[in-house]
């Protein structure tokens, strides 16, 4: 029996699989699942309505027509996973790190990068496909800055929005615990 799985579901499944080895402080404020979010996320970045409301819709045509699921999602999901998976004190163990064309790399993209180990979590990083269909490796040790997290991301809100959250109400609580008043 063949495999059946799709490039889309296999990339999640490395996703999963790469979540499930990895170690998050004890302290760590954990109202969710970090596999199952995976799971979500992924799930979400198919959704035509979630797709419709948080992304420029410019590329979209493009982007449906090679399966690229995934891209135009990597500040959000970057973004709303930092929020999710925060210590208890409110302060990051996922932080925001990017590259752009500006600084001379051939793409514009956001992972996560964990504060504790260093290691890169890259939620959409099967986006970007060269001209042999293979995924685009990004030498995450290598290139970005950190990028804060400490803004309106209105986007974000209404991804988040679709999958059952209030990111908002996240987003205040996070700093509101690094402030010491939660």
């Amino acid at each position: 029996m063949q495999n059946s799985m799709t490039p889309y579901d296999a990339a999640t499944e490395k996703l999963v699989r790469q979540v499930q080895k990895m170690q998050v402080p004890l302290i760590c404020h954990a109202d969710y699942d970090m596999v199952q979010t995976v799971r979500d996320f992924r799930a979400a970045f198919r959704d035509p309505g979630v797709r419709k409301c948080s992304l420029a819709q410019k590329y979209e045509q493009g982007r449906i027509a090679q399966k690229r699921y995934s891209a135009g999602f990597c500040g959000i999901a970057s973004y709303v996973w930092n929020h999710m998976f925060r210590m208890d004190d409110g302060s990051e163990i996922w932080r925001l790190k990017m590259i752009s064309r500006a600084d001379n790399y051939p793409v514009n993209h956001v992972w996560l990068e964990n504060f504790f180990t260093g290691e890169p979590l890259d939620l959409t990083f099967d986006q970007f496909i060269d001209e042999n269909g293979a995924y685009f490796e990004i030498p995450y040790h290598r290139v970005g800055n950190y990028a804060a997290s400490d803004f309106e991301f209105k986007r974000a809100y209404k991804f988040a929005q679709h999958l059952g959250m209030d990111l908002s109400k996240i987003v205040l609580e996070n700093a509101l615990r690094s402030l010491g008043r939660l």
